[in-house]
């Protein structure tokens, strides 16, 4: 009479994983950062600025001062919302309610009401 076969386990073995060599040391751990307390506060900038339309790219901002999102300009004829200021570009929202890209040299703002603050000494 022939042996009967060992029953297979119920659930299977843990397979062994692979190891790459150098794997160990390229793996990224994200650590926390420390504390480093409250963030800068932002002022009021207090230089005045000439009034009338001109294209962003021609409004200057000393060093400590930093243009806040989030205000209308003109782009070829229509009013458009600014959402975001990068270096030479900015974030629009257009009448559809799309996120653009448009140069600085084509929004037209007034450089006197545009939301300019001067960062905090903290």
């Amino acid at each position: 009479m022939p042996k009967p076969l060992p029953a297979k386990p119920a659930v299977p073995a843990p397979r062994q994983g692979i190891r790459l060599a150098g794997s160990a040391s390229s793996r990224l751990t994200i650590k926390p950062s420390p504390p480093t307390g409250p963030r800068p506060q932002l002022q009021l900038s207090t230089k005045v600025r000439p009034s009338g339309p001109r294209p962003l790219s021609q409004v200057e901002l000393d060093e400590d001062e930093v243009l806040i999102d989030g205000f209308d300009a003109v782009l070829r004829d229509e009013k458009v919302r600014v959402t975001a200021v990068l270096e030479r570009t900015c974030v629009y929202v257009d009448r559809a309610g799309d996120r653009r890209l448009a140069r600085k040299e084509d929004l037209w703002v007034e450089a006197d009401k545009l939301p300019i603050r001067r960062r905090g000494l903290s």
